[in-house]
Formats: structure tokens, sequence, C-alpha cells
């Protein structure tokens, strides 16, 4: 995927261009969806190329997990992603990494993700499985959205893996580390909670040298 950047009062633009032209958009199907309820209707996600990047509104009975199998990360690495949000009520969203599995419950992945309520937490999905890496922790760093219908808030969450280090960045801060510990090579993505209104504008991935 190639980096792309766009100020925050361009995207409002374009996404408050009206409905009608919202129904001209085709659903992008280069991404690999998983619901957290699998009975949702699949019609219920609204997920476009908004150039530059995507647009995506999710049902609101269920988050999803969104992966674009020929996006890889491996070895030492950077993923940033850059998150416009647009309601007071979004739910966790953030960069996926190190997915592995043929979407059953083989399926696994590490996500950091924020919160509009100002915190972040590092998770482990396996299968229907969440496992906390680091907890819900609250950070200035985040910046909330406050005002429905008005400007989306930018931001910039980064995740840089090292060979023994991943250390994670909110808008230029850091965070949090983990210990790297196991393997984190796999397809990258996103993760967005249920009933969320958002434009990714980047989705990018680097290769690192050593720590």
């Amino acid at each position: 995927m190639k980096a792309s950047l766009i100020p925050a009062a361009i995207v409002a633009a374009a996404i408050m261009s009206g409905p009608a032209a919202a129904q001209d958009m085709v659903r992008d199907s280069s991404w690999t969806v998983t619901y957290d309820d699998p009975s949702v209707a699949d019609s219920s996600l609204f997920l476009v190329v908004m150039k530059p990047g995507w647009h995506v509104t999710t049902p609101a009975g269920s988050g999803v997990t969104l992966t674009q199998p020929d996006s890889t990360a491996t070895g030492n690495y950077l993923l940033k992603s850059v998150i416009f949000t647009f309601n007071t009520d979004a739910q966790p969203v953030g960069p996926v990494f190190a997915r592995k599995g043929q979407n059953d419950s083989s399926t696994e992945f590490v996500t950091f993700l924020i919160n509009n309520d100002g915190t972040f937490g590092l998770f482990h999905y396996a299968g229907a499985e969440r496992h906390t890496l680091v907890p819900w922790t609250k950070s200035d760093a985040i910046i909330r959205q406050v005002d429905t219908g008005g400007s989306p808030v930018k931001n910039v969450v980064t995740v840089l893996v090292g060979a023994t280090t991943i250390r994670f960045y909110i808008n230029g801060s850091e965070v949090t580390q983990h210990d790297r510990g196991r393997g984190f090579d796999g397809e990258i993505g996103l993760r967005v909670g249920a009933g969320t209104n958002l434009h990714v504008s980047e989705l990018t991935v680097a290769a690192l040298g050593q720590d």
C-alpha cells in the first residue's frame, strides 16, 4: 500500500458531500472481512475506496476485522495508520498485524486499539478468544471526537516492531512497549468496533533494520 496523507478538512468535505455520492460507491472487495457476530448481514458494512484511503462504517451489532491477504509485514517493520473519527460514540479502532489463519478458529492476530474515551490497549485474538497484552490505559496523546456532525478528528497510530521490542505510538508519542517474544509476521489490516464511522487515509508498512 502506498502512503497517503490528507488534511482533516478535505476528508470532512468528501464524507459530507451527501448520501447520493455514497450510494454511487462500490464496496471494496479487496478486503477480507471478519465479523464479531457472524449473523450480521454483510450488506450492513459500508467499506469503500475514498481516495486517499477508505471510508468505513460498521454495523451497530458487530465490530469487524479487515485484512488484505496481499498486504503483509515480516521481520522488523513500522506499521502506520492515519484514522479520522466522526462519531462521539465510536468504538475502539486501530491497526491489525501478525494475522495468520484461514478465517476460522485457527486465525490469530494482534491489534493496537485506541478508544474515543481516551484509552488505548493491546490485544491478541485467537479465534473467538481475546487476550489482553496491555490493558486499557488512559493517554493524553489520543485526540477525542467530542462533536458528532462536526469536523473529524485525526489520530496517527504507529507500531514499530523491532528485533526484541515492539513500541507503540499515538500522534508521535510513545505510549507503551511490549517484548516481541513471538513471531509477528503476517497480514496487516484494521480493527473497527461496532457502530463506528471513520476514514482511514493511510495504512502503510515499511521495513526496518535491527534494534
